[in-house]
């Protein structure tokens, strides 16, 4: 399996071109260190960081997109939009310093970005683009390195592949989505002679002051506690894990390899839509599909995943940033059930998600493995992303509509899975070991998502332990 991301949309070939800082010594000298530091998540990225780089292991915690404009590159008029973007964002301006004390947080002054095109004579054939941009990328996106992140295009005269690669600590999914519109709109507005828009972003700095605040006010009373509590009950006392056989000897992670694929047509979901009415949601049945799946290959009757939600406060709904917070999906799922309930059993299961999403994961789990509710584990967890594309706030741009996001293939135990549901499909993608038990199991698990999410469309009436079950009609029992 090969461990290049696989493209939504092919990219554009021609030469190479890439914008830097026009002085980032200065810049790194001029940072001036923030008083809260980083967020639970950005300190443990830093630190996996750090243990793969004094191990000698790859870097692979970015993350990353590469889309197409259907119009031609102007040099000079991109490096000021993208001199402007980062001016306006405290978290591009951050840098993450590792001393004796750990990691701290500094942030450059605006004044001190400004970026300069570099040009190559080279030339560079459309499907040599990707592992171009993922082998820079991988050797400049870094935490301690100011900017922690990349950006660069493939001039292709009339059309151009552009490309924006950071480090994990700088951004997530929404903000790559609201980084790569405002970087467009930037650029159209500075190439027809317009002002860009300068309203306010809201800080990072502010989030991490927040969550801060936040943590500090809990008490082991507090309602969330209790539930994370009664989830890990459940499981004997730890995170979740992938419950299908992933040709894994031990619970060491094994290098990833990605996938990427259409897993249900819109008019399939659509018809999801139209069935459940008011009783589900879209995020409800998505995560019942998967939870049937399970228990149609394993016969496991719970489902248990962590999940990563946004955590942006309203006036932080284009702050550039890490603003998530991980939470788990949990729920029963038994052969006594129909689908239908199945969906809203889902639902609620996704609603708790969202509640708990408002405390910080690391605070949770702290509380309750001081209680001995829970048993830590050094590794990760099984995760799974939702995003529903239509709702991102211009969609509808030809540079969002082109856009494929990927994350760095490092090592896993789990099959992890980003879902992203668009207008014409909902896209899976997901990081496996590289053997060829987890391909098998992890095609069979996804054939079984595809079956019951197609059988709830056509208006079926399914038990989740029935011998009508989509996996299971024609089977002997």
């Amino acid at each position: 399996m090969t461990r290049t991301p696989v493209l939504r949309a092919p990219l554009v070939g021609g030469t190479p071109v890439e914008w830097h800082l026009t002085d980032p010594d200065g810049a790194r000298a001029a940072a001036e260190r923030t008083p809260d530091g980083l967020t639970f998540l950005q300190i443990d990225h830093v630190n996996a960081a750090l243990a793969k780089r004094e191990s000698g292991e790859p870097h692979t915690g970015t993350a990353s997109s590469v889309t197409v404009f259907d119009e031609p590159l102007d040099r000079d008029a991109m490096a000021a939009a993208l001199t402007a973007f980062c001016r306006r964002h405290d978290e591009l301006r951050a840098v993450y310093p590792v001393d004796d004390t750990g990691p701290s947080r500094r942030v450059a002054p605006p004044e001190t970005i400004e970026f300069v095109t570099v040009s190559s004579d080279d030339h560079v054939d459309a499907d040599a683009v990707i592992g171009l941009v993922q082998q820079r990328i991988n050797a400049e996106a870094v935490f301690d390195r100011l900017p922690g992140f990349v950006f660069g295009a493939i001039d292709g005269g009339d059309r151009f592949t552009f490309y924006a690669g950071y480090d994990h600590s700088h951004t997530d999914g929404f903000s790559q989505f609201a980084g790569l519109l405002e970087i467009a709109r930037t650029y159209r507005a500075i190439r027809a002679g317009q002002t860009p828009d300068s309203g306010p972003v809201g800080s990072f700095g502010d989030y991490i002051a927040a969550e801060k605040q936040t943590v500090a006010s809990l008490t082991p009373a507090d309602p969330r506690i209790a539930e994370w509590r009664a989830i890990l009950a459940v499981h004997d006392k730890r995170i979740p894990r992938f419950p299908l056989d992933l040709g894994l000897s031990d619970s060491e992670p094994a290098p990833a390899a990605p996938l990427r694929l259409s897993l249900v047509a819109g008019d399939v979901l659509e018809a999801c839509d139209a069935r459940r009415g008011d009783t589900a949601s879209g995020a409800g049945i998505v995560y019942a599909a998967l939870a049937a799946a399970q228990h149609e290959l394993t016969g496991v009757e719970h489902f248990f995943t962590a999940t990563v939600l946004a955590a942006r406060a309203p006036h932080q709904a284009q702050t550039q940033g890490w603003l998530c917070n991980f939470a788990p999906i949990a729920f029963d799922v038994t052969g006594s059930m129909s689908f239908a309930e199945l969906t809203v059993a889902a639902t609620e299961a996704v609603a708790r998600a969202r509640r708990l999403a408002t405390l910080p994961v690391h605070a949770s789990l702290g509380a309750l493995a001081a209680a001995g509710a829970y048993i830590p584990d050094p590794g990760s967890p099984q995760m799974v992303s939702y995003i529903d594309f239509r709702r991102i706030p211009g969609n509808d741009d030809a540079v969002l509509r082109n856009v494929t996001s990927f994350q760095a293939a490092g090592r896993t135990r789990n099959a992890n899975m980003w879902l992203t549901r668009r207008a014409d499909a909902m896209t899976l993608i997901a990081h496996i070991p590289d053997n060829p038990v987890a391909k098998s199991t992890f095609t069979a698990y996804v054939e079984a998502i595809r079956r019951w999410l197609t059988s709830y469309a056509c208006g079926d009436e399914t038990m989740i332990g029935s011998a009508e079950a989509p996996g299971l009609a024609g089977q002997s029992t």
